[in-house]
């Protein structure tokens, strides 16, 4: 796989130079309208309704669900409980403060105002890129927390499990979420293998990007990646090699 564990993850998430699928709902039509031709002329994938029910059957894979105020917790619940593992995006014309403040009472991952400005795609890119949410799966805590140290200081959201129960709990919570899991495979009662394949299989899951981070054989790795369906894989020993330089 690749040479270092945070250009794996860049690999899968990277935003700026991709084509997204883009989610649109909003009770008004002019703010529907507005948005959806402003991404579509950038490029992207815009799937627009003003009923969230009408974006179930888009909602996985999908990078993106913008919304406005009225329609942000229905749509919200409906699209993650069908599979959308993207960002939840508020979008208006208030001013940026206000309707930040009100994205965060909503516990939406951001906003972004005014889509009828020129500059409106180059601000929607940043709102997507801005702190992605990661859940570290690990029975060593040593390992969990040089990962974390790491991805925050990169500006990602952290969450961690000690085990497959914990992590359920975790994604069970749309707030909570994350859009990548990186999972060990050797944990006490469910190993990572069984729960990749949970996570896989489960139709609210399957849109979050699974790494296996392990210590085990290679060949062995890369196996239980195509038969679990995971994303790729990261080599703990790589991680607490670039540890041991840093800090011996």
């Amino acid at each position: 796989m690749s040479k270092s564990w945070y250009r794996s993850w860049c690999a899968l998430a990277a935003r700026g130079n991709r084509r997204l699928k883009v989610l649109i709902c909003c009770e008004s039509e002019i703010l529907v309208r507005l948005t959806g031709m402003a991404l579509e002329a950038s490029g992207h994938q815009v799937f627009l309704e003003r009923s969230a029910h009408s974006l179930v059957p888009h909602a996985p894979g999908a990078a993106a669900l913008l919304v406005d105020a009225a329609a942000a917790r229905p749509a919200t619940a409906l699209l993650r409980d069908r599979g959308f593992a993207g960002r939840v995006l508020l979008v208006g014309e208030a001013d940026p403060g206000e309707l930040g403040k009100l994205a965060a009472e909503l516990q939406l991952d951001g906003a972004v105002t005014s889509p009828g400005e020129a500059d409106f795609p180059r601000r929607f890119a940043a709102a997507i890129e801005a702190r992605r949410r990661v859940l570290i799966v690990d029975d060593s805590e040593i390992v969990a927390r040089l990962l974390q140290e790491e991805l925050e200081a990169k500006g990602f959201e952290i969450h961690y499990a000690p085990d497959a129960e914990k992590a359920t709990s975790i994604i069970l919570r749309r707030q909570t979420r994350p859009e990548l899991i990186l999972l060990d495979i050797n944990m006490p009662k469910v190993d990572g293998a069984q729960f990749c394949r949970f996570l896989k299989k489960n139709a609210m899951f399957r849109s979050i990007k699974v790494l296996f981070c392990s210590g085990e054989d290679k060949a062995r790795v890369e196996r239980l990646v195509a038969e679990c369906g995971a994303d790729g894989y990261v080599s703990k020993g790589e991680l607490l090699g670039k540890w041991i330089v840093q800090n011996g």
